[in-house]
């Protein structure tokens, strides 16, 4: 059985290229994009959660 670590992060969503180079810095962490927040604030930041395996933690 497969065991989950969570994270909710900031995203700057307002731009496409900032927001594929941020969910592209997650993702080579071994961060995986679950979901997006529908709801954005005045400077384009909205919240994202992720999921990686906890042994992904361990292979460091």
């Amino acid at each position: 059985m497969t065991l989950w670590e969570y994270d909710i992060k900031s995203i700057r969503a307002h731009e496409w290229v900032q927001m594929k180079k941020d969910l592209n810095e997650i993702g080579f962490e071994g961060w995986e994009l679950i979901k997006l927040s529908d709801d954005m604030n005045e400077n384009g930041i909205t919240k994202a959660v992720f999921k990686r395996p906890l042994d992904y933690v361990d292979a460091l």
